[in-house]
């Protein structure tokens, strides 16, 4: 077998004029380590404060070290014969190659590098350096940025590697080898190559076509063993019964017999889930549950769906849309073209290790570490499944559908329900249909009806034109798209001219609200879809939410989305004990000041706040007012986690989960979507009031509904988004959080009172100085 030198150098520097400081090597032979070296080395200068603190090495640790022409012997003696493997090989092996060749001596060694393995052979990792893989992998990594520790790590990655390519099918790994042979730098396709000749040929569990191997699907029996008595359903469960829940769970075993839509307002932290599910289920009933993200579908999957699996023999099944999933007729095609570029070869071969594991198919599981958006669109699926396709028995979207007719809870979110209740009429019928946290359907059935062009796209196509009036033409048209009040009859024109059919299609009805956006030019109807015509008649239909009451007289939710038969009941929050919400009295006025000096005032709060030693929420209204803020924290050496950066809510939230004490910017998707349930105690920072921007096509739909939008919606609204911001972090009785709000409109006048008298319903809201609420939270949470 191979022989293996892991190595890692500790230098002064990461330019190419460092030196060593410390070296460290381990032997790596038939899957073990049978051997170590370590030793610092003297760079005859003193060392820069940042490499002491980063690697714990001192100046006068290394001034007692040996020179490198001292060790060099050693070190070539235990590189015989060796490949030499690093985790980032171009700069370990490039500075001791330097080093040789200073002390008159040459270093010629095949090399490997184990990110690159790493990033193809560990598909779902969110980061690739070093200490994030000991961390997931259990590598044993004692002490980071120690030669040795660093080089022992490394080894340890690599037998964990050389196991999983000798257990990969045989047929897959030989595909990964092809790949990899013009694409991985230098030797690193060796690795590959030499656990082929090892590799199983025999895989039970899988399903082999050509060169991609996927998990046989697995379908257990679907029972329902709910009892239809919701006390000893609990009791199973071995969960208290709750005043809140029983009376939730009867109203909605009570409005089973109506053939009206059910709208039910009800508190958060009273376990409305398990209320409707249990009762729905008790009754006999097959439930399509719709939430409104992603990441509350996951949450409902990893949390409830294997107790109610253990406990009822309950199957649940989870659809997304269709691009959510890989088409493997799509990339099987994929895999015989050549010419695309080395990283998305390094993408085809992670996907064929991917698809070994995954057994969901969906494309969110794929590490977006060196993955674009153009890598993934190419593997989308676009629902075109057909017997006799080449995939067809290993197509997930196929197999989704299969188990969702296997299940008796079914989970989707509200764009898949809006995109898909239209056309799939028979999935939906003599079922129950639950809609939670219905209020946040306005938005997701405002963009399904809404038509969208690029505008940069149709304007490429005919920019080369040399003729000299359709050059004006397009003059003209760009002129007209700029202009801040648009003349839709002249754009419709203009484009027509041009034969550019998509801008035509956008503007076809002149009753349309049209409008421009980021470069994009969209259409709406002047009214609401109605989600009420959209129902199947033999679909019973709860939509639920603890913020579903907009006006003190009037229902007026139901009737928005088109519901002219329905029932509207409410169980009545109690006043929240374990949450405080403060309003600090002494920050700046928001509309005095620029962008920049409000995010460096946040900046210098949320600092502040940190001090307090729990784990931190913030959340803001705008991306940008996000960004600067971000950019403010990261000057300030503050460390984060940040949507946009790290990737979709569902991976942050998690990354948030497991830190002790960490902070998470949050935009728009978290105030409506992500429940933080782990936390014991919590920081909730509200940025700023979540009002509505006056030009926002909801707004302005409402303005056609209402004599006041602003006060008779955007203000409910806000409130209402508030609320579902602060049941965001109140998740549970045992839970304590601390709401801090630095938007200090909350207490001014008029539209004010009305936020804060229907907040004090169910909070406590008191009105601080900053210095005071840090003291009053630093009470409450101990």
């Amino acid at each position: 077998m191979t022989k293996y030198a892991v190595v890692d150098l500790e230098a002064t520097s990461a330019s190419h004029t460092s030196k060593i400081i410390q070296i460290g090597i381990a032997i790596v032979e038939d899957g073990k380590i049978t051997k170590t070296y370590q030793t610092d080395v003297n760079p005859h200068e003193a060392l820069d404060f940042h490499i002491t603190a980063l690697t714990g090495i001192t100046t006068a640790q290394v001034e007692c070290a040996p020179d490198f022409k001292e060790i060099m012997s050693a070190v070539t003696d235990m590189l015989q014969d060796c490949i030499f493997v690093a985790h980032n090989v171009k700069f370990d092996y490039n500075l001791l190659a330097r080093t040789f060749e200073q002390h008159g001596a040459s270093l010629d060694m095949p090399r490997v590098d184990t990110i690159e393995l790493a990033r193809i052979f560990f598909p779902s990792l969110k980061k690739y350096g070093l200490e994030s893989l000991s961390h997931v992998l259990n590598l044993q990594h004692d002490r980071p940025h120690e030669a040795l520790s660093d080089a022992y790590a490394t080894a340890n990655l690599l037998i964990k590697m050389q196991d999983k390519m000798a257990n990969l099918p045989k047929n897959v790994l030989s595909e990964i080898l092809h790949h990899a042979n013009d694409n991985l730098v230098y030797e690193t396709p060796c690795v590959i190559s030499e656990q082929l000749k090892v590799a199983n040929r025999k895989h039970a569990d899988m399903l082999k076509v050509n060169h991609i191997a996927t998990l046989k699907p697995y379908f257990s029996e679907n029972k329902n063993l709910v009892k239809k008595n919701f006390r000893a359903n609990l009791k199973l469960l071995k969960l208290d019964e709750r005043t809140k829940q029983k009376a939730f769970a009867e109203i909605v075993r009570e409005r089973l017999t109506d053939s009206a839509a059910s709208f039910i307002e009800a508190p958060t932290g009273i376990g409305k889930t398990y209320a409707y599910l249990l009762t729905l289920l008790g009754q006999g009933k097959q439930v399509i549950v719709s939430v409104p993200t992603k990441v509350l579908q996951d949450q409902l999957m990893e949390d409830l769906a294997p107790i109610f699996k253990a406990k009822f023999g309950v199957n649940f099944a989870k659809i997304l849309g269709t691009r959510n999933y890989i088409s493997l007729e799509k990339f099987s095609k994929l895999l015989h073209t050549c010419d695309d570029g080395k990283n998305f070869e390094i993408f085809k071969m992670k996907i064929l290790v991917w698809l070994t594991e995954t057994k969901t198919g969906e494309l969110d599981e794929v590490s977006s570490t060196m993955t674009s958006h153009t890598y993934l669109d190419s593997v989308r699926h676009t629902g075109d499944v057909r017997q006799g396709q080449l995939h067809y028995e290993q197509d997930f979207w196929q197999l989704t559908q299969q188990k969702s007719k296997n299940a008796q809870v079914i989970v989707i979110n509200h764009a898949y329900l809006a995109e898909r209740i239209v056309d799939q009429t028979e999935m939906f019928e003599h079922k129950v249909l639950l809609v939670d946290e219905a209020q946040q359907l306005f938005s997701v059935l405002e963009n399904a009806q809404q038509k969208s062009v690029k505008i940069l796209d149709e304007l490429v196509k005919v920019v080369s034109h040399t003729s000299q009036l359709r050059k004006r033409l397009v003059e003209r048209l760009t002129y007209q798209l700029s202009l801040r009040q648009l003349d839709v009859e002249k754009i419709r024109l203009d484009a027509s001219e041009l034969g550019l059919d998509a801008i035509t299609d956008v503007l076809a009805n002149p009753d349309d609200f049209i409008w421009m956006q980021d470069h994009v030019l969209k259409s709406s109807p002047t009214d609401f879809l109605n989600f009420s015509a959209m129902m199947p008649k033999a679909t019973k239909v709860y939509l639920i939410g603890a913020t579903l009451a907009m006006s003190e007289t009037k229902a007026v939710f139901p009737e928005l989305l088109g519901f002219s038969d329905y029932t509207f009941d409410t169980v009545a929050a109690d006043k929240i004990t374990n949450q405080k919400v403060f309003v600090a009295t002494d920050s700046p006025d928001i509309t005095t000041l620029s962008p920049q000096e409000y995010a460096d005032f946040l900046s210098e709060k949320i600092q502040e706040l940190k001090k307090l030693g729990k784990p931190m929420l913030v959340l803001f209204t705008s991306h940008a007012s996000l960004a600067l803020t971000a950019q403010a924290l990261s000057d300030a050496h503050v460390n984060f986690l940040h949507a946009d950066e790290m990737g979709d809510a569902s991976r942050v939230k998690k990354k948030f989960d497991e830190q002790h004490n960490g902070i998470l910017l949050g935009s728009k998707r978290f105030w409506e979507g992500v429940d933080f349930d782990k936390q014991d105690e919590l920081l909730l920072v509200i940025t700023r009031l979540p009002f509505s921007v006056p030009d926002d096509i909801l707004i302005r739909k409402y303005a056609k509904r209402f004599k006041n939008p602003f006060y008779d919606f955007s203000v409910p609204l806000a409130t209402l988004q508030l609320k579902q911001a602060f049941g965001r972090v109140n998740r549970r009785k045992q839970q304590q959080s601390s709401v801090i709000v630095f938007d200090k409109r909350l207490a001014g006048k008029t539209y004010a009172k009305k936020m804060v008298s229907k907040l004090g319903q169910t909070y406590e809201v008191d009105f601080l100085p900053f210095d005071e609420i840090m003291d009053q939270t630093n009470l409450f949470l101990g």
